[in-house]
């Protein structure tokens, strides 16, 4: 569903249902923490994007004619962080799939290991763009726009999962030494009362 600015200038909804309209803006804050931000910060702009997604002009009247944005698309892993920016005119409509298909192809980069996030003059800290299903519209992204396209590193994934497992193994390895030593003294307590008790009757 398309996201649109309501009059305090949070995310909201098609006005129709209102449990729906919580539930999925419910949905869209979780994903994205940062985006009462955006659209708080952006509002006129999303206004003007939802607008145009319905086929009229933010007074209402007429086809939008230019439903693209230019956007610049720049390589930040390892083997191709030289690799000359691409500039593309890009509808809203286009899903992050496709744009990274369209990174595989400029920078050499599996699709799989790809990680995309975007950011605009001015913020702070870039947005993923985490599902490759969902268009540009979706997450906001505006003219000017610049995408940063990161690969996951594979060998240090290899090496972190190794470090955990490492880490669970010694953890098990304590919890069973931990039994052992409460087994051992609760055998004792055990011996030292029935010694206690064979005295006791002797007396």
């Amino acid at each position: 569903a398309l996201l649109s600015t309501n009059n305090k200038g949070l995310g909201t909804v098609d006005s129709s249902g209102d449990s729906e309209v919580d539930a999925k803006q419910a949905e869209v804050f979780a994903r994205h923490p940062r985006f009462k931000h955006l659209m708080t910060k952006h509002k006129d702009t999303m206004m003007a994007l939802n607008s145009s997604a319905a086929g009229t002009d933010s007074s209402g009247s007429g086809k939008i004619g230019e439903d693209v944005i230019n956007v610049t698309i720049r390589s930040m892993a390892a083997s191709s962080c030289d690799v000359e920016p691409l500039q593309k005119r890009l509808p809203r409509s286009l899903q992050v799939g496709r744009i990274k298909a369209m990174c595989a192809r400029a920078f050499g980069l599996d699709i799989d290991l790809q990680i995309l996030h975007f950011r605009i003059e001015g913020d702070p800290f870039p947005t993923e763009l985490d599902d490759a299903d969902h268009s540009l519209v979706y997450y906001g992204v505006t003219d000017g726009a610049e995408i940063l396209v990161n690969e996951v590193d594979v060998e240090a994934q290899k090496r972190e999962r190794a470090r955990q497992e490492e880490d669970h193994k010694r953890r098990i390895e304590q919890q069973e030494q931990h039994v052992t030593v409460l087994q051992s003294m609760q055998k004792s307590d055990h011996r030292i009362n029935l010694i206690a008790t064979e005295m006791s009757q002797k007396i």
